[in-house]
């Protein structure tokens, strides 16, 4: 194993490899021990703090004896009860919890760790500089297991969704993989197969190991074999097609402007068609503003677009929004004192967004995926340019124009926000260093 300089050089070598990420690829020996170890550690973190939140999306259990691709929900359940030791990496984990061969497959990791989506983002900068950001976002995958074949059986990925496998190890994978023509020759296009190995002959054979790194475009049907128990950390950069983008939009803005709190019972109505207070009901449920609803649909489809897409740019990329310190730590906003004196930094690849229309009492910010709203000074502005220069800044200068007007109190409040949002570093507080 080496240490990888993950360089625009390389990833230009790498573009080429895969002629422009429209073929598979295996390159070696392209993780430290080091780096493998750290991510390992931080994979095991990633499953505390999810456990803790108790949060069950896109966390999946396979025993491969009971079943193709079935998932144990109640051996799920004793994870959740008995999650990572302090001192457990991940393999060490998996060897403690399971005596049988099973599969693990987990979502959104770079969610539940802070280090993995902070350090990813480094190593990936150059080849999101060069291909740009996907509309819907990044995402981390991890594949563990001594399953032997993938529980899902052969199968195609989502139109559009390429992965960039990180062999953690320590057991080798095998993957098949067929042309999307010529496993439709062979079966009809038929998804999640079972019937393997017949088609094995027709297949193309790519072996990895620990240190290795595996890359594979979305048109290929293929199926992964791990006989011994090994980690895949996956970076998934999705090209998705409109109808899935505007799936994505809407519904982030639905979850985010339903007022929940609207739980009266809307009254069955007399004069059904010509009775208009159930769309009162309707606006009423929503969290919009009045500007917004009186205006065009075009201008309120730019709206919800913008929303999207600043929160995704503010979280370097990021489609899930970081966790917040005051959810994960029960840190206190209004104890703002421990930032006096301190210097901060802006974590590399996360500015901070904001928007203000010119004319409002307020404008908007957004750290690390999560919007807030504050009320507008030409200082705030100032104050968020300054960190977004990705240099060191001492908080006392960093507040000296606004507190000609407003006390400091209220800078230290403003910062103590961002903080929370995991929007700069303290000091000499680092996250893990990686290759």
């Amino acid at each position: 194993m080496k240490n990888t300089v993950f360089n625009e050089q390389w990833w230009d070598n790498f573009s080429n490899e895969n002629k422009d990420f429209t073929e598979t690829c295996v390159v070696k020996n392209v993780l430290s021990k080091d780096l493998i170890d750290l991510l390992n550690k931080e994979i095991a973190d990633s499953l505390v703090n999810r456990f803790e939140k108790k949060d069950r999306a896109g966390f999946r259990v396979f025993f491969p004896k009971e079943g193709k691709g079935m998932v144990n929900r109640e051996f799920i359940n004793f994870l959740y009860e008995n999650p990572p030791l302090e001192d457990e990496n991940i393999v060490e984990y998996c060897e403690r919890s399971f005596t049988d061969k099973f599969g693990l497959i987990v979502n959104s990791v770079e969610k539940y760790s802070d280090n993995i989506a902070v350090r990813l983002r480094d190593i990936v900068a150059p080849l999101l500089e060069k291909n740009g950001i996907p509309v819907c976002g990044m995402h981390v995958t991890v594949f563990i297991g001594n399953y032997g074949w993938t529980p899902l059986g052969i199968h195609q990925d989502d139109k559009g969704a390429n992965v960039i496998h990180f062999h953690l190890g320590p057991g080798n994978k095998t993957m098949y993989t067929w042309d999307q023509e010529k496993y439709k020759e062979l079966t009809g296009l038929k998804h999640n197969n079972h019937d393997i190995a017949p088609l094995l002959p027709h297949a193309d054979k790519h072996e990895f190991g620990a240190g290795d790194l595996f890359y594979m475009p979305w048109n290929k049907f293929h199926i992964g074999f791990s006989d011994e128990l090994s980690v895949g950390l996956t970076f998934w950069f999705v090209n998705p097609s409109k109808t899935i983008f505007l799936d994505k939009v809407i519904n982030t803005f639905f979850n985010k402007c339903l007022d929940a709190g609207k739980d009266d019972v809307i009254v069955a109505q007399k004069d059904f068609l010509n009775n208009e207070e159930s769309f009162n009901d309707l606006l009423s449920g929503l969290k919009i503003d009045e500007t917004t609803l009186q205006g065009s649909l075009q201008g309120f489809l730019k709206k919800i677009y913008d929303e999207y897409k600043y929160s995704i740019y503010s979280n370097g990329g990021w489609e899930s929004p970081t966790i917040t310190k005051e959810i994960n730590s029960g840190y206190d906003i209004d104890e703002y004192e421990h930032l006096i004196g301190k210097s901060i930094k802006i974590i590399n690849h996360f500015s901070i967004v904001h928007e203000y229309d010119g004319k409002s009492e307020e404008f908007s910010i957004y750290v690390r995926g999560i919007k807030m709203e504050m009320r507008y000074h030409p200082e705030l502005i100032r104050i968020i340019e300054k960190l977004n220069t990705f240099e060191s800044q001492n908080v006392k200068d960093l507040l000296a124009g606004l507190s000609k007007e407003w006390p400091e109190e209220i800078g230290l409040y403003f910062l103590s926000l961002i903080y929370d949002k995991n929007g700069f570093e303290i000091g000499e507080q680092q996250h893990l260093v990686m290759d």
